[in-house]
């Protein structure tokens, strides 16, 4: 046998047989996981890249009102695109190539920034680096998917939320202390140092059988899950997968919306959503003024503290989300958003009715909704989005999935102003509250568990394989306990806070 093989097979340690061992190493994902989340960090710089300069911004280059505004909402003009094409992307060069490939207009669009002097120059700038963000989205969660151990790929998979939410807290803190020329070109750092990084990732394995590729493949798998470990059973999993799919490989664009992938796409474009429905941006977007009435004069404080929140809860979210399940998590979330926005309706419904509330209490609601936002609805859709598409349209379904979260993101952002019109302040939360109901029961009676489960038995499982390890309902363990827990919290909450606001 060659070294080769003997490294294949897992028995081979400084020139010895040695014994395989049961469990597969957990730091080369992991490493290769931080990694790729650089993209994502990426992700979330862009986002917050406009909030803590985008005065003074404004007043050097002399632009008016509308054409700031136009400037921080094309990235996700710019992300549909990039998207929309990175479903071709990550099916033809790979989904380590193609993070590699978000990196160039990344980098090109925050240099445009850098020296721009025209209104044209920075919004070629803009949209490039929007391109840049919309392939990071869909090629980072799938690739940290498929290179993760079963067990820990809920908790690895949150790496992307917490690069995005790291993203922010260090555009809006660098910010503060910068100006906007400067802190462009340390957003054109972060996609040439995840460039450098993806030179030492390994080729995704799944990715990699799928073009005939099965030593590479090996080579691969065995470089993430350590020397001693037996590959052979994930292997066979990863063959017969594939092999079903090259079987029904005449597909077509619509075979995405139908059989397995079907139902998985419908589940993937809800919680997509219910994400961007739930009034996150609304939130956001009025943090600064729940602040200021709680005492607070400086803008900049309520961003940094909302972003830290984030950032916590998060982190908080990785280390629990293979335990407590995505659904539990979600649903706790949706809960816990539901109450906090029917708070903070009330409180603009007393604001309206000229009653005077107390400020304290509206931040106390925005916190926890930041906080149940963080620990479930932000980063399970991106999570269960690269778990849930069969192999064989994974690039075309997830890429379709990242297009409706950022249409849906530019929908409501533009959308805003005119349900304020419509609906005032008050109305508009209650509504996101509902919206956030909505969701929890849809997840309740649709979404099925995926911790613990292989992309293989996901995949089974869809295709209507219902013995392919389904925990849909249990309402068992820390999972069915957390959502117990969360719905009392959520009642008792409205309570104390309605009896204090009338008191």
């Amino acid at each position: 046998m060659s070294d080769q093989e003997y490294l294949l097979s897992g028995q081979v340690q400084g020139g010895l047989l040695t014994k395989p061992v049961e469990k597969p190493s957990v730091t080369a994902p992991l490493i290769f996981s931080i990694m790729a989340g650089f993209g994502a960090l990426f992700f979330g710089f862009t986002l917050g890249f406009t909030s803590p300069i985008g005065d003074t911004m404004k007043d050097d280059l002399k632009w008016t009102s509308d054409q700031q505004s136009l400037f921080g909402s094309l990235a996700n003009v710019g992300a549909m695109v990039g998207a929309l094409s990175g479903g071709y992307f990550l099916d033809a060069v790979g989904r380590r190539r193609s993070i590699l490939l978000g990196c160039v207009p990344s980098v090109g669009g925050f240099i445009l920034v850098y020296f721009c002097k025209t209104f044209g120059a920075a919004i070629a700038g803009r949209l490039l680096t929007g391109f840049g963000v919309g392939l990071f989205s869909l090629a980072v969660p799938v690739y940290i998917a498929e290179i993760a151990p079963s067990h820990l790929r809920g908790g690895m998979g949150s790496i992307n939320q917490l690069g995005v939410t790291t993203g922010i807290l260090v555009a809006y803190a660098i910010g503060l202390g910068v100006s906007w020329r400067p802190l462009a070109l340390i957003g054109a750092c972060i996609p040439a140092i995840l460039a450098v990084f993806t030179f030492f990732f390994p080729p995704s394995p799944r990715w990699l059988f799928g073009r005939g590729r099965q030593q590479d493949a090996a080579v691969a798998l065995q470089k993430l899950r350590g020397p001693l470990f037996n590959i052979d059973e994930e292997m066979n999993d990863i063959e017969n997968t594939v092999r079903q799919a090259q079987a029904a490989k005449n597909t077509s664009p619509l075979d995405v919306f139908r059989g397995g992938a079907g139902k998985a796409m419908f589940i993937s474009g809800v919680l997509m959503l219910f994400q961007q429905c739930s009034g996150i941006n609304v939130v956001i977007f009025y943090s600064g003024k729940i602040f200021e009435d709680a005492g607070m004069s400086n803008p900049n404080v309520p961003a940094l503290i909302v972003s830290a929140v984030q950032v916590v809860i998060t982190g908080l979210s990785g280390t629990i989300i293979d335990r407590a399940g995505r659904r539990a998590l979600i649903m706790a979330a949706g809960i816990g958003m539901a109450a906090s926005s029917a708070v903070l309706g009330y409180y603009f419904y007393e604001q309206d009715q000229h009653q005077n509330p107390n400020g304290i209490i509206a931040v106390i609601s925005l916190v926890l909704y930041i906080f149940c936002f963080s620990l479930g609805l932000g980063a399970v859709p991106w999570l269960m989005m690269s778990e849930i598409f069969p192999s064989n349209v994974r690039g075309m379904a997830s890429s379709i999935s990242t297009l409706l979260n950022w249409t849906f993101s530019f929908g409501i952002t533009e959308s805003f102003q005119s349900l304020i019109d419509a609906l005032t302040e008050q109305g508009v939360f209650w509504a996101y509250g509902g919206i956030c109901l909505l969701g929890t029961i849809f997840v309740l009676l649709k979404v099925p568990e995926t911790k613990g489960r292989s992309l293989e038995e996901i995949e089974r499982f869809f295709a209507g394989d219902k013995t392919a390890g389904n925990q849909h309902i249990d309402g068992a363990g820390t999972g069915g306990f957390l959502v117990k827990i969360a719905s009392c919290c959520a009642l008792l909450y409205v309570g104390i806070i309605l009896l204090a606001s009338n008191a």
